[in-house]
């Protein structure tokens, strides 16, 4: 559970887990809500399918059962013998006398839910599982304690996001906007080069905020009409370098200021400002490159008019081994259909 931060994903472990340790009857957690209601979350054994839809919409209050007494007391339930547990709450595929082990899960030191696990013999659990479960329990608190902060964190992270594209449509309104439709175009085709998880999440962060540095140039270079003076260009070339400081700053931010700095590189070195070539560039920044280049033929700019999509794909497929990397131009061109 140390790499998960989905809580769904952390408690259906969990559950499978101990089931196939014990192969009890029923493996269950259930979280305790707002309401203060005992609700299902994740569970495992053959109750679940005995029960289909209806394991699933159980719900208990804290006054009733094993697990409502566990998570009302925050004291584990060692029940060797059902029937002598006057809480003990059947269903009606159990019959018959059996035995349950329910113990607490926290989260940060608050009772967040139980985990329950049900066999359908007498005795069949002893002490030394009732510690092991406990210490699972312990664990998988741990892991959702994470997850919260995790989640919590990407709050803040997205909260600060808005704030500077806010920041930078009040700039120029067009580069935001662009980088919107940019990020959505790089997703697709990193997934399609096969990243995942926090490459997929750096890349789109990385799409979002190539231009974030154009905070830092003149409104009315970036806006001018006509075509740029030798000195005008070499000022629009510093956004690179002023968004990936400003996103440097940001610990969060991780990988993604030298995507950022680099989506202007080219793939035979001749782009900037580092004058990167070929794999020197983050492949995060060969995506960003190749996806802002595309929508930006096929956008109305204040000095050029759009492109259509076939001239577009046909200028990047010109373009793939010098300007672009020929693996992600031909990942693009399969997302939007015009497979080379």
């Amino acid at each position: 559970m140390s790499s998960l931060v989905d809580p769904d994903e952390i408690t259906r472990v969990t559950v499978d887990e101990l089931w196939k340790t014990f192969g009890c009857y029923l493996a269950v957690i259930l979280r305790l809500d707002d309401d203060g209601k005992l609700r299902t979350v994740a569970g495992a054994g053959d109750c679940v399918h005995e029960m289909g839809e209806r394991f699933w919409n159980w719900e208990q209050a804290l006054d009733e059962g094993v697990s409502g007494r566990v998570a009302r007391t925050g004291e584990p339930a060692f029940i060797s013998d059902t029937r002598l547990d006057p809480d003990f709450v059947g269903i009606e595929t159990q019959a018959g006398s059996g035995s349950e082990l329910a113990v607490p899960i926290r989260v940060d030191g608050e009772i967040w839910g139980v985990l329950n696990m049900d066999s359908l013999e007498d005795s069949a659990f002893n002490e030394a599982d009732l510690l092991l479960v406990d210490a699972v329990a312990a664990h998988a608190g741990s892991a959702l304690h994470r997850s919260r902060l995790f989640s919590e964190l990407e709050s803040t992270f997205t909260t600060t996001l808005a704030v500077l594209s806010d920041a930078l449509e009040a700039k120029d309104s067009y580069t935001a906007a662009h980088a919107d439709d940019v990020a959505e175009f790089a997703v697709r085709v990193a997934e399609r080069l096969g990243l995942e998880d926090d490459d997929l999440r750096n890349v789109r962060y990385g799409a979002l905020l190539h231009d974030i540095g154009k905070i830092g140039v003149r409104s009315e270079v970036l806006n001018k009409p006509g075509r740029l003076t030798e000195a005008e260009f070499d000022e629009i070339k510093q956004h690179t370098i002023i968004g990936a400081k400003m996103l440097e700053r940001i610990p969060y931010f991780g990988a993604v200021p030298p995507i950022v700095r680099s989506a202007h590189e080219r793939w035979d070195g001749r782009g900037y400002p580092d004058g990167l070539a070929g794999e020197e560039i983050p492949l995060g920044a060969r995506i960003v490159c190749a996806c802002d280049a595309f929508h930006a033929m096929t956008s109305d700019r204040p000095y050029s008019k759009a492109r259509s999509v076939e001239e577009a794909a046909a200028e990047m497929a010109r373009c793939a081994g010098s300007q672009f990397d020929a693996a992600v131009v031909r990942a693009l061109l399969e997302v939007i259909g015009h497979s080379p």
